[in-house]
């Protein structure tokens, strides 16, 4: 979708961007000649127009932290000159009032945040990443912007704006160039069927924002449409007291089951799609006949067939099969790793706890409390012999796993070994 055109009069002061984007006979965004991803003259004006934003929040509220952002994000984008920047950043010093206008023509937030997008571009980057971020400073309800930046986070991609400011000119991890996973359903029929789980999911979701059966609907079609747009957006809204759209149309059910079951007998299907299938077509239908055979039958080959354990099972299963495997950690930088994936990581076996100041080793087992894979929280147990010892919670936050709110440990994808956060080499799982 194009971002609706600014009105120059009252954005900038100079109309030198519009004049520019003008006589550009390609792309005015990306400069060929210089490592900036988008032209001088651009940056330039899209930073004072930065500034003037950041100076009316400044008149405000001095200590304003979203108007501290966009001054250093002016600071990034004026690259021919910064004299306006020194200005504001010595009248903040100083103390002295901010003379109205003193960096352009008052400026609208909204145009603002919708250039940011425009400007971002289309091109993966820390650079594209800090646009989305800033834009979402200044407009938190524009679902494209919530959609892209829920696309990068399941990508594995820190989306914090102190983060991208920091590595804006560090290339991206080649992982983040393609979707978390490859679904195994063509894409005509995954697209289908995920379109028909996010219509049904908005509809419990607006009936219920805890609803289970929403949260699950969203799962499921992610794993058959990974980077379905309304389930992007479900998904971050879910995290945010915000509640979903509602619906005009009847409900989708029935034809939602009927896609299931008719995915559900073609040729080529793996056993955990299947799974799949049935598990969710049972969240639908409790009572269905055919589903409960199903499943009952894995059950007795030892299967687990609760909806979070078949989705959890499943994903796993897509991500192995990804082309190219995800680089080790050397790669990686601290926070980039999806909290989900590595809980799905630490869920799925049993870890060594080695405790060298005590030289004692635990055998621990993680297990989810939460009701869905959306919150990554649980009990853990560990076992010494005949003692056996429960903590009370573990959480994975920021790519750090907290148990009991006080021991911190980051997941080493090299040598596959949960490290304590702080440093230090007194205990760690493997």
């Amino acid at each position: 979708m194009t971002a609706p055109p600014l009105h120059f009069s009252i954005f900038f002061r100079p109309t030198a961007l519009l004049i520019l984007i003008a006589f550009c006979p390609c792309d005015p965004l990306h400069s060929k000649t210089n490592p900036w991803p988008i032209a001088p003259s651009v940056s330039q004006s899209l930073g004072e127009a930065t500034l003037s934003v950041a100076s009316m929040r400044f008149n405000k509220n001095r200590a304003d932290p979203k108007a501290f952002q966009l001054l250093r994000l002016s600071d990034l984008l004026c690259t021919l000159s910064r004299d306006k920047v020194f200005y504001l950043k010595g009248l903040l010093e100083s103390g002295a009032n901010i003379p109205d206008k003193a960096f352009g023509p008052a400026t609208n937030e909204g145009d603002l945040a919708k250039h940011f997008v425009k400007f971002a571009g289309s091109r993966p980057s820390h650079f594209q990443l800090l646009l989305f971020s800033s834009a979402y400073l200044l407009d938190p309800n524009s679902k494209r912007v919530t959609i892209a930046i829920q696309r990068a986070k399941r990508r594995g991609l820190n989306t914090d704006f102190e983060y991208l400011l920091r590595n804006v000119n560090q290339p991206i991890p080649t992982f983040a160039l393609t979707p978390p996973y490859f679904p195994e359903l063509p894409a005509k029929e995954g697209k289908t069927l995920a379109s028909l789980a996010a219509e049904y999911a908005t509809e419990k979701l607006y009936e219920n924002r805890e609803s289970l059966l929403g949260k699950r609907m969203v799962a499921l079609g992610l794993l058959v449409d990974p980077e379905n747009e309304e389930l992007l957006y479900l998904m971050s809204i879910l995290g945010m007291d915000k509640r979903s759209e509602s619906v005009s149309h009847t409900s989708i059910k029935i034809p939602l089951l009927r896609k299931l079951a008719e995915i559900s007998i073609r040729k080529g299907n793996s056993t955990l799609l299947n799974n799949l299938l049935h598990a969710s077509m049972i969240e639908i239908e409790p009572d269905r006949f055919a589903s409960i055979v199903f499943l009952q039958k894995m059950k007795e080959r030892g299967i687990k067939i609760d909806f979070e354990s078949i989705a959890l099972e499943y994903e796993q299963f897509l991500k192995k099969k990804r082309t190219p495997d995800r680089p080790s950690s050397s790669t990686v930088q601290k926070g980039e790793l999806l909290d989900a994936d590595l809980s799905n990581l630490l869920t799925a076996k049993r870890w060594t706890l080695t405790e060298l100041h005590t030289k004692q080793t635990w055998f621990v087992s993680f297990r989810r409390t939460s009701k869905s894979i959306f919150k990554p929280e649980g009990k853990c147990q560990g076992v010494r012999g005949n003692n056996l010892h429960t903590w009370n919670s573990w959480k994975i936050k920021n790519s750090i796993l907290i148990i009991d709110g006080y021991a911190r440990y980051a997941y080493d994808r090299n040598s596959k070994v949960w490290k304590q956060a702080s440093g230090k080499k007194d205990s760690f799982f493997h």
